[in-house]
């Protein structure tokens, strides 16, 4: 076995040369101040490297806030002012010598020191570990000028070097922890090297030997080695699958976020495919509208072709009977004209023929100017212009058709009175019509302004440019048709990031379409034009750029929301950058409300000059910059169709009107018409009496034969007269019934046509690629059962069906474009300029995103992240699972090794003993199975089927869900000291029945009890500690062993004092203890060497006398102790019980 042999140290405290011989258990023996803990202080800053993070200097002062320090040893200061040393400067070496008690090899290994009284600080000049060579005391000291002094260290670590060729093995070590691993390493026995880790921390932890943490922190961190498992891999392994699992649950929330975009772009698809079909069946119930329409004009067509042939033979009739009468009249005319009194009245009678001719003319030129009047207010009281006069025209048609029926007898008065109103109401007619004239002739302006903006708007469409605003539109338009050349700016921009465009547009509002003039010319002539557009025709709101005031070629600053406009035109570029200045990109809440910066977020929110502002984002289908969408070329189509059927629906209403107006103006004129018809009444009421006159004068001169044959011929002419109104009436009649049947046939022929159309129409509906035929099927029969043969009601419903699907159509399409806005900021996605105002091509792109994702992304991340799961569980079972199960072994054996030593020492006081005790926690409880489980079943069998259920603390660990990220904080897969609580349980033996029984836990002790009942644990457990820690506990005793015990055995007892010492030495440790002395006597029978220390106060020396104990006085010692020896007890016993009772003792027994 490995022992320490010897400590030699060179101008160490007050020594300035010591050489200390030690065996088994040594001791330092001597009064407070003597000295005695500065060479266990010598050892553990040698065992420790000198590292002073490490070192617990005069462990045992610690309470007392000790000012040792490596300095204040090595320049042997001795008080608490930092002038009382031994030396100003010092080169200190502290040299270990161990040895193999087998092979009786040396190994050298300590620490050289500098100290300096003007330096605060020491120096650690090296660490030396050189095998098989022992450095003697000469080694360390050189003599100058006859005194002995330390070697310099260069000299000495030149001779290191030199001795240690023989090795190989370099001597000399910078670093404190290399240096203790390689002392570990060297000192080892034939097991295993003692855990760095747990070696200082149970050294440390035997030198301060007190409770500063609770017992179970004591035992887990100080008695049992921590023993990690292969943890880093795991971690690693279970990392790469919670950032896959990261990346699968963000792609799955993209592809969610995105389905609802799509589900949106396809209620809008369903709703326009609802919408065609819709109007698909209403085309197709228009058709039977068409038909029936059709049916109807074809008899409305053949009635009036009836009525036309009835009036025609009416006609011939009457025509037959006129000619009668003027065959009649002829032949009696033709007889007075061959009778002989002929030549005599011949004249008079042709002037009475010709009177007879002027009155009937005139008669019925008066007839034809009231049924002008007549049927111009009749036909005029049905025009839709004049429904405000319509009733007024009826009531003066109908007195006008009255008085003509009843014409030969009315008096000029009663003409007159008919006539007048009926004239005033054509004058107030017409007076609408030019009212109607006029707001018709401004609807044709406005109709015909928005079909030029929007045959402009799409124009500009199809050349893959965005529509501009009615009113910019507008004023392009006007500076177009004057030569002057403009442009708007967002045709020669660009935004660079696609992400910060609703905000950037939000943001500039007009400006993005402001129109860019060049040219001091153009520039001025524009101003004029601007200005020159009032009334009707003036512009407001729209913005000129003037590129001759435009700074070009500012650069932008980095970060800054000018930097993302970019262009080819600098002037166009420059003017929008101005509108931006110095205002800032940001991300985050921080940087939005960074002092004195102008900042704008992505979502709209502005901050500027001490106030906060939130901009309404523009949606992609409304953007400006960047090319126009199918979707805006369609909107616009329709727009340019709407106009169109609009403009042809008035101008066919002016031509109605100015029809109708010019026919109306005829018989407007008062004045006019009723001078005309009172000329025309006088002109008859002339010819009648002229007529009458020239009768009578005939009458009374001619011939009576001569007379009757005149009175036969006027009887005759009366008669073909009197049948000329029914004539005249019967051609209007016909006029009319032509008319009619022109019309009815036209009427047939457009409602044929109406027909042709209604069946192409609803042809074209059904090819419609978005007709349904399904949902067809579906609807019609119920439409045709509710509705039945009323197809206008029908068709009603079907547009009220149609209009209720397209608004569902455009809230999707609204909806959806909106969120596909958000969908591509949020993930920053660059979708085609071509699918920003054209929701079907975005829903088609992002259904070609979406099925990539799915298909391809997600599905490789899913089965990377299954791969990894399966790594992980494989990694677990055998990096992780065996690893622990074999820690978990060795702590049993370790604890049951500890407790089997504990249960072989004597009793302590009270006749109590220690065991060391471990609980499992019960959350752990699955988990420590399920890990036993796993090694149990071997390597080769698959994790979940071979082991059982996977409990769910493994569950929650392997999806990173207890402590995502925490590598630091300990976890029982990485440490299996975790699984357990620990304690240590305070036993006493029944004497009666001699069963040993639990009476307390230590964790709840401490606090009552005396000291010693407090530091009697502490012993077992620094004892266990560093047995744990030298691989002590499986019996490799052959190896390093040493325990340092400063003020030992301080405020115990004997019988502790006893049972700690035969525990440590069946623990197998080198003990080197330093203590008062008051126990020496105890201990004696424990001690194979010890040292008296004394410290001459005045002259600052110390005195040491060393003690080599025998086996024979260690035996002699142990003679007189009962733990060794029980029948002492028994033999003192029976002695007490032999011995005479005294009288005194007889009479108080008596009592």
């Amino acid at each position: 076995m490995k022992y320490l042999e010897r400590i030699r140290v060179v101008q160490f405290f007050l020594f300035e040369q010591q050489d200390f011989r030690l065996q088994d258990i040594t001791g330092i023996f001597g009064p407070n101040g003597s000295g005695k803990s500065s060479l266990l202080d010598a050892v553990q800053i040698a065992m420790l490297g000198a590292n002073s993070r490490l070192v617990a200097l005069n462990a045992q002062a610690d309470e007392q806030a000790t000012t040792r320090s490596l300095r204040a040893y090595c320049l042997g200061q001795y008080g608490e002012n930092p002038e009382h040393r031994a030396r100003d400067n010092a080169t200190t070496y502290i040299t270990l010598v161990w040895r193999d008690s087998e092979t009786n090899e040396p190994l050298s290994m300590g620490v050289c020191l500098y100290a300096s009284a003007d330096k605060e600080k020491h120096d650690v000049l090296g660490r030396y570990i050189v095998p098989k060579i022992e450095l003697s005391m000469s080694d360390h000291l050189e003599t100058v000028d006859g005194e002995e002094r330390p070697r310099d260290w260069n000299t000495f670590r030149h001779q290191l070097v030199e001795r240690a060729r023989v090795s190989g093995e370099d001597p000399l070590f910078n670093d404190a922890n290399r240096y203790i691993q390689a002392a570990l390493l060297a000192l080892r026995g034939k097991g295993t090297t003692p855990h760095t880790e747990s070696f200082i921390r149970a050294f440390r932890f035997a030198l301060r030997m007190r409770f500063d943490k609770s017992v179970d922190q004591i035992v887990r961190n100080d008695v049992l080695e921590s023993r990690p498992t292969n943890i880093k891999k795991f971690r690693e392994v279970t990392e790469s699958f919670r950032r896959l699992a990261e990346l699968v649950a963000q792609l799955e929330a993209k592809i969610a976020d995105g389905r609802r975009v799509e589900s949106e772009f396809s209620r809008a698809a369903a709703e326009s495919r609802r919408a065609v079909t819709w109007m698909a069946m209403g085309k197709m119930t228009a058709v039977e509208v068409e038909r029936l329409s059709c049916d109807q004009a074809t008899a409305a067509k053949v009635k009036a072709r009836g009525h036309l042939a009835t009036k025609n033979s009416e006609h011939q009739g009457l025509a037959t009977q006129i000619a009668h009468a003027n065959a009649e009249a002829l032949r009696f005319r033709l007889a007075r004209e061959a009778h002989s009194a002929h030549k005599d009245y011949g004249a008079l009678q042709t002037e009475i023929q010709a009177g007879t001719k002027r009155r009937q003319d005139k008669g019925s030129e008066l007839r034809n100017t009231l049924n002008l009047v007549r049927r111009t207010l009749a036909e005029a009281a049905d025009s839709p212009f004049l429904e405000t006069s319509a009733t007024a025209m009826k009531s003066a048609a109908q007195k006008l058709q009255a008085l003509v029926d009843r014409l030969d007898g009315s008096a000029q008065a009663e003409i007159e009175s008919a006539l007048r109103p009926a004239l005033k109401v054509a004058e107030k007619a017409v007076g609408e019509l030019f009212s109607r004239g006029s707001a018709l002739e401004r609807a044709i302006g406005e109709v015909e302004q928005s079909l030029e903006v929007a045959e402009a708007s799409l124009a500009r469409v199809l050349k893959g440019r965005a529509p501009l605003s009615d009113h910019v539109q507008r004023l392009l338009t006007e500076l177009t048709d004057k030569g002057v050349n403009a442009e708007p700016i967002c045709d020669l921009v660009k935004i660079t990031d696609i992400a910060w465009q609703p905000v950037i547009e939000a943001y500039l509002g007009p400006h993005v379409e402001a129109l860019l003039v060049s040219g001091d010319k153009d520039e001025a002539e524009a101003f004029r034009i601007y200005r020159g557009l009032t009334g009707k025709r003036a512009v407001y709101g729209a913005k000129i750029a003037i590129e001759s005031r435009q700074s070009t070629g500012k650069p932008t600053e980095a970060g800054t929301v000018a930097d993302l406009i970019e262009g080819k035109n600098s002037a166009a570029v420059a003017y929008l950058r101005r509108q931006f200045g110095d205002l800032r990109r940001a991300t985050t809440d921080a940087e939005a409300l960074a002092s004195g910066k102008r900042t704008l977020t992505q979502d709209g929110m502005l901050v500027s000059a001490g106030e906060i502002e939130r901009l309404r984002l523009v949606p992609a289908g409304l953007f400006r910059i960047g090319s126009g969408g199918a979707g805006q070329r369609d909107a616009l189509q329709r727009d340019v169709n709407a106009s169109k059927a609009e403009l042809a629906r008035l101008t066919q209403q002016s031509e109605a009107l100015k029809q109708l107006l010019s026919t109306l103006r005829k018989v407007a004129s008062e004045e006019l018409v009723a001078k005309h018809v009172l000329g025309v009444l006088a002109e008859m009421d002339y010819a009648t009496r002229d007529v009458t006159d020239k009768t009578q004068q005939l009458q009374g001169l001619a011939d009576p034969d001569y007379v009757r044959l005149g009175e036969q011929e006027k009887h005759w002419t009366d008669v073909a007269g009197s049948l000329a109104p029914q004539v005249d009436a019967l051609l209007i009649a016909i006029g009319g019934a032509e008319t009619e049947l022109k019309n009815r046939e036209t009427a047939e022929t457009e409602a044929q046509r109406k027909l042709a159309q209604a069946e192409s129409e609803a042809a074209e509906a059904h090819r419609h690629p978005e007709y349904d035929h399904e949902f067809w099927m579906r609807r019609w029969d119920s439409l045709v059962e509710r509705f039945g043969p009323q197809y206008s009601e029908m068709v009603e419903h079907c547009g009220a069906q149609q209009k209720a699907a397209t608004g569902r159509m455009n809230g999707a399409i609204s909806t959806g474009m909106g969120e596909y806005g958000t969908f591509l900021q949020k993930y920053q996605e660059h979708a085609p300029l071509e699918a920003s105002g054209d929701w079907r091509k975005a829903g088609q792109w992002l259904s070609e995103l979406l099925q990539r994702l799915d298909r391809t992304e997600l599905a490789n991340f899913r089965q990377e992240m299954d791969a990894a799961y399966r790594t992980s569980q494989e990694t677990f079972r055998n990096d992780v699972a065996i690893a622990l199960s074999n820690n978990l072994e060795w702590l049993a054996e370790t604890m049951d090794r500890l407790n089997n030593v504990l249960r072989a020492c004597p009793t302590f006081s009270n006749g109590e003993r220690y065991r060391f005790r471990r609980v499992v926690r019960p959350q752990l409880e699955s988990l420590l199975k399920f890990i036993k489980d796993v090694a149990s079943f071997g390597p080769t069998l698959d994790l979940l089927g071979g082991a059982g259920e996977v409990p769910e603390a493994f569950r929650q660990l392997i999806e990173d869900k207890i402590a995502p990220g925490a590598a630091s904080v300990s976890s029982p897969l990485d440490d299996y000291r975790e699984f357990y609580e620990f304690d240590i349980e305070i036993l006493r033996e029944d004497p009666m029945s001699g069963a040993t029984k639990v009476v307390g836990h230590l964790s709840k002790r401490l606090g009552p009890g005396s000291g010693g009942e407090h530091r009697a644990p502490l012993y077992v457990i620094a004892g266990a500690a560093l047995a744990s820690a030298y691989r002590l506990d499986r019996g490799g005793k052959d190896g390093l062993r040493l325990m340092l015990l400063d003020e030992a055995f301080n405020k115990m007892d004997m019988t502790n004092i006893i049972a700690t010492m035969r525990y440590l030495e069946e623990l197998g440790l080198q003990v080197f203890m330093a203590s008062p002395g008051e126990n020496l006597g105890t201990l004696t029978a424990f001690l194979h060497r010890y040292y008296d220390i004394l410290r001459d106060a005045d002259n600052n020396t110390i005195m040491l006398e060393g003690h080599d104990v025998s086996a024979e006085v260690r035996t002699q010692f142990r003679e007189d102790l009962p733990e060794f020896n029980p029948a002492l007890v028994e033999e003192e016993m029976a002695a007490m019980r032999s011995r005479p009772k005294s009288k005194t003792t007889q009479g108080a027994l008596a009592t």
